[in-house]
């Protein structure tokens, strides 16, 4: 279902899993170990409302055990959630366009990567 099919953590997996569930779009998950003093993962996806964002967003933090902090959820445009390892972004389409973190992960992956 989705192109993202990488053999990741558990934890990872299941973030994956639940916003597939969600029905998120454009799923990106970059691989930070090794580059990144601060955590493992940054897991990228975009809502398709905000009353979406919200849900992906609340069902992620139920799923975590290890979250630090939420931010954005009443605004639900980028909701930001702080796990340790693992930083979770939930967007709105306009807010990803916006903010571009997919073009500072740019080449993040590279290495890791064979086809698409």
């Amino acid at each position: 279902m989705s192109e993202v099919s990488h053999n990741y953590e558990k934890e990872v997996q299941e973030i994956i899993d639940i916003m597939e569930d969600k029905k998120a779009q454009d799923i990106k998950v970059y691989d930070m170990r090794g580059k990144s003093p601060f955590f493992d993962y940054s897991i990228l996806c975009t809502g398709s409302s905000s009353r979406n964002i919200e849900a992906i967003a609340t069902d992620i933090k139920k799923s975590l055990e290890n979250v630090k902090n939420v931010e954005g959820l009443e605004e639900a445009n980028w909701v930001l959630i702080d796990a340790g390892d693992l930083v979770i972004s939930v967007f709105s389409k306009d807010a990803r366009d916006y903010y571009r973190l997919d073009d500072f992960y740019n080449g993040v992956n590279e290495e890791n990567e064979e086809t698409e």
